[in-house]
């Protein structure tokens, strides 16, 4: 075979082409047709051995094929870690040599127990390469210590021979960390000095820092408690124990972490049929229009992911997605359900109320979702949109020019907080951040820099001068700022992960419509809200939470409303229809209601 000709993949031969696409096949054995992904993912479908367990497997290939490519996917496998493992101490061998530091005697320059996987070249040429980075790292430490090696010549060589040993000289050495670890000799002559002066935790401290530095770690981890047991762990071990290999930690302590995490997480479902759980669906679709679904589940404060689904070759419609929340429902385990909460996307919404009725569980949608599309339907009002326009249009312009910008900061003492594309809310953030720099912006395009610069006298530079400078968009901006803010604080809150809000949304949305009746001219805000509230985000679970929390419940009116009883019969109905403690719902509540014992605590 020439040198030209590119092996094919026996792989390929149980599969027909895609015309167009070079990296599409399709199965031979069952007509899947896969867009992407190339030979390997047709290997993972005819074996079904994908490890991410993305691509659909094969129920039709003959079992004489299957073992075929499962041989192929392991000798594969087996050939990249050999690979990389000889790879990875050529590399580390090569690191530690080429900033000059002394190794033991016993290096054999020659010698590289790790290339098997190098062809007859490049084991030639990086052989060379090592022998030469060892070659210039003793120059650099041994040729200036030579006596008299300037007059060794009297001749022009002689001065030739002075000027490269000035310049030589005159480099300085990059104050990296040394591979203490290498040889006996690096340690000896290196590791000491930096404990000379007497302060061991400086020493500690620089040796540890190089490490942040120069492999760019964020300085933050070093608050990270792993990072703590990790130096503890480092001080409690003998002299002598060498760290891990990149190989083992990819590989040996990676698994040992994956079992250990997997005993975790088996002992939070442990706890799901007693404390049920919520299982939590969120979309994503990447800039190659990847569309990944991840699902998690959500049970007394623990959330673990459950697993993700690329659903970039389905369209994702209600059935679709009614099909993938089924499955997930079943594989948790229907009586642990309490609720699926997706977004308010129109598929999700179908999927989620078919659930409702085929299942008993709740289906309710993000409530952080749905408070942003409240903002979005506010920002459509004309009037609310022009003034975002405009706090656009200054904001814009200014971080466009970097000599406004400069300037702005200057007399502004800060940045401006721009809003985002996709979540409507930061509107209410930027507007709110134009108003506290609202004195530095008048105060810039009033300044004589802008008055003798270009920009002062371009449309652009005179249109956002008078927005700045119009009143009546500053008293419209602390408007709408007022009208927000109610809104956004119970976004922040149930945005968060500090503590469950379901049962606080009931009474979070009821005191923001009390602060907007009391101001003026904001009616059409709380139509805006009640009617996302009433048709997307209110459920009876929402009711019932509320009810059943002991921070409302002994409030004036709340243990008689009827209403909220009405919802937590419901709910509990729903939950576990044959259970014989539904009869006894009627005293249970009125014993939680008297303060006599906890709802559902037993008899």
């Amino acid at each position: 075979m020439s040198s030209g000709v590119v092996k094919r993949d026996p792989a390929w031969e149980h599969g027909d082409p895609i015309d167009g696409n070079k990296n599409g096949s399709i199965c031979k054995y069952c007509g899947r047709v896969m867009k992407s992904g190339g030979v390997t993912r047709l290997k993972y479908h005819l074996s079904g051995l994908d490890p991410a367990h993305n691509v659909q497997r094969c129920d039709s290939v003959p079992p004489e094929v299957k073992a075929f490519i499962t041989t192929l996917l392991k000798n594969k496998q087996h050939q990249k870690e050999k690979k990389t493992h000889g790879m990875e101490n050529i590399r580390a061998g090569l690191r530690g040599e080429v900033i000059g530091q002394a190794v033991d005697s016993d290096d054999d320059d020659d010698e590289d127990e790790n290339d098997d996987d190098m062809g007859p070249e490049e084991r030639r040429n990086f052989k060379q390469a090592l022998r030469a980075s060892k070659q210039s790292a003793w120059e650099r430490e041994h040729l200036h210590k030579l006596p008299n090696r300037a007059q060794v010549s009297g001749t022009s060589g002689g001065a030739q021979m002075r000027r490269g040993a000035s310049v030589r000289e005159s480099q300085p050495t990059p104050p990296m960390a040394p591979s203490l670890y290498k040889s006996s000799k690096a340690r000896q002559k290196s590791v000491w000095s930096y404990f000379a002066g007497g302060n061991v935790k400086e020493g500690m401290g620089r040796l540890i820092s190089k490490f942040f530095i120069y492999d760019n770690v964020p300085a933050e981890k070093a608050s990270s408690h792993h990072f703590k047991n990790m130096v503890l762990g480092c001080q409690q071990a003998s002299v002598g124990v060498q760290p891990p290999t990149p190989y083992e930690v990819r590989n040996k302590y990676l698994e040992m972490e994956y079992k250990d995490i997997s005993e975790y997480v088996n002992k939070l479902r442990s706890k799901w049929e007693t404390n049920g759980c919520t299982i939590m669906c969120d979309g994503w679709t990447g800039p190659t229009i990847l569309s990944i679904i991840n699902f998690m589940v959500y049970s007394k404060g623990k959330t673990i992911f459950l697993k993700s689904v690329d659903a970039s070759d389905h369209i994702k419609n209600y059935k679709y997605i009614y099909k993938l929340l089924r499955d997930v429902i079943m594989e948790v385990g229907e009586h642990n359900v309490v609720q699926v909460v997706t977004d308010n996307g129109s598929a999700f919404v179908k999927a989620g109320k078919k659930l409702m009725k085929h299942h008993n569980v709740f289906w309710t949608s993000c409530a952080a979702h749905c408070i942003d599309l409240m903002f979005e339907a506010m920002g459509k009002r004309e009037n609310i949109s022009n003034v975002i326009k405009r706090a656009r249009t200054i904001t814009n312009y200014i971080y466009n020019h970097g000599w406004l910008l400069a300037k702005m900061r200057e007399f502004c003492k800060g940045e401006i907080i721009r809003p985002a594309t996709t979540r409507f809310a930061t509107n209410y953030i930027a507007l709110d951040s134009l108003l506290k720099k609202k004195s530095g912006l008048k105060q810039l395009f009033t300044s004589e820099d802008w008055a003798n610069h270009n920009f002062s006298r371009s449309n652009a530079g005179r249109m956002v001068e008078s927005i700045v400078l119009d009143h009546s968009f500053w008293t419209q901006s602390e408007h709408l700022c007022q009208v927000f803010e109610p809104l956004y604080k119970v976004l922040r809150i149930v945005d968060t992960e500090v503590y469950p809000t379901m049962g606080a949304i009931y009474e979070l949305m009821r005191v923001v419509k009390e602060e907007l009746e009391k101001k003026h001219g904001a009616r059409w805000v709380i139509k805006i809200i009640d009617d996302r509230w009433y048709k997307t985000l209110y459920h009876d679970l929402h009711a019932a939470a509320y009810y059943l929390n002991p921070r409302y419940q002994y409030r004036p009116g709340v243990g008689d409303d009827g209403t909220l009883i009405r919802a937590v019969h419901k709910v509990y109905s729903k939950l576990d229809p044959a259970s014989p403690a539904v009869g006894q719902f009627g005293n249970e509540l009125t014993w939680f209601k008297d303060a006599r014992r906890t709802f559902g605590e037993p008899t």
